[in-house]
């Protein structure tokens, strides 16, 4: 791999920090801590440091919301990943490193994103650069897992992805972005070959094996998913997500739902902390990830079935671990195309989940 300068805007959340750790023990690039606390800043730096001697790590100052503090810290930048929390201000983000003739990924988990994103599609193409959005594993790896499974099939028929998740939170700022998606929370699901509006009766009983065992999952929003259907003879896919514990789904959610309604941002960082305190105090003991993708169709004439599971024991890797596979493709030159992209149409499928294995994220593969 090459020694380009990769910024990661916002990296001492939880993710970021993550993702920091798995670039530097796994690629020669130059990393740049940046965030809006410089002091939190340089400790993270000062800290990585001494974990990576002999890397080239630095810190500096950078707010998503002052577009000049942006313009400043990219310079001589090769690739942005914007890893903050601050969705509102990504424009502001796409912007600077269009100035700077910098590369961009981000993983924001808000589909609103590619909207914003659209708008400066022309320029995007213009200036000749990478700009990949949806990076992670929700969304990121939905669009990836049906592609990789396409070629188990003369036709793939149905692919339904499903994700349960347990984890442990600490800040209000790292869930935001679930109380915004909440706020809107509008889904659509591709059924009997037509997209259409889904409501509570379109769940499913996904079985996440041993981890998290059978769990009714209900539809989630994935603008990559979108694509699918016009790449393969589809008659239904969507991506689905299992419930967290009876404290969130039943007394959290509907707050989170209808609060909103009344007043937009209205009670945003009272149900964050109540999500927080949800996840820590009645989940259970089975921390982690499970991922699946279900998919059927046709294989010489009969009908086959392709499962795969992939799972970890700790949420924030498993975000971060499919961001850094991306970003191997991207220093290696495997992702050819510059321009706009969702990171689950433009990776090589087979390459990144070998990838992600190596990186300790277990995947089986299941066929009937």
């Amino acid at each position: 791999m090459n020694t380009k300068s990769i910024l990661i805007l916002g990296a001492c959340g939880g993710t970021g920090k993550v993702i920091c750790r798995w670039l530097l023990k796994t690629t020669d690039t130059s990393i740049v801590i940046a965030g809006r606390n410089i002091n939190e800043a340089n400790e993270f730096c000062a800290q990585l440091k001494k974990d990576f001697s002999g890397k080239n790590i630095s810190a500096i100052f950078a707010d998503a919301s002052n577009y000049e503090s942006l313009v400043s810290a990219f310079k001589n930048i090769s690739l942005v990943i914007d890893a903050t929390t601050a969705v509102s201000y990504v424009q502001n983000v796409v912007k600077a490193t269009l100035e700077e003739g910098c590369d961009y990924l981000d993983y924001h988990f808000e589909q609103k994103v590619v909207s914003a994103l659209e708008a400066l599609r022309p320029q995007i193409e213009k200036s000749g650069h990478y700009f990949i959005t949806q990076a992670g594993f929700h969304p990121g790896l939905p669009a990836t897992f049906v592609r990789y499974a396409a070629p188990q099939f003369d036709e793939m028929k149905k692919a339904i992805i499903g994700m349960a998740m347990n984890a442990r939170v600490e800040k209000p700022e790292s869930i935001y972005e679930l109380v915004d998606v909440l706020a809107d929370y509008s889904t659509d699901i591709f059924k009997d070959k037509k997209w259409r509006k889904s409501t509570f009766a379109d769940f499913k009983r996904i079985d996440f094996d041993k981890r998290f065992g059978v769990k009714i999952c209900y539809p989630l929003q994935m603008e990559e998913m979108r694509a699918l259907p016009k790449m393969f003879p589809l008659e239904e896919t969507g991506v689905y997500v299992a419930g967290f514990n009876w404290f969130i789904d039943y007394l959290v959610m509907p707050f989170a739902i209808i609060l909103p309604k009344i007043k937009k941002g209205l009670g945003r960082h009272m149900i964050a902390k109540m999500l927080i305190f949800g996840f820590n105090n009645f989940s259970k003991n089975n921390r982690g990830v499970a991922f699946v993708l279900e998919a059927e169709g046709v294989k010489d004439g009969k009908l086959k079935k392709f499962r795969i599971l992939a799972e970890h024991n700790d949420a924030y890797e498993f975000t971060a671990i499919p961001v850094v596979a991306c970003v191997h493709q991207y220093l290696e030159a495997k992702i050819n195309n510059t321009g706009l992209f969702m990171m689950g149409h433009v990776v090589d499928p087979i390459y990144l989940l070998k990838d992600m294995e190596k990186m300790g994220i277990r995947i089986e593969r299941f066929s009937s």
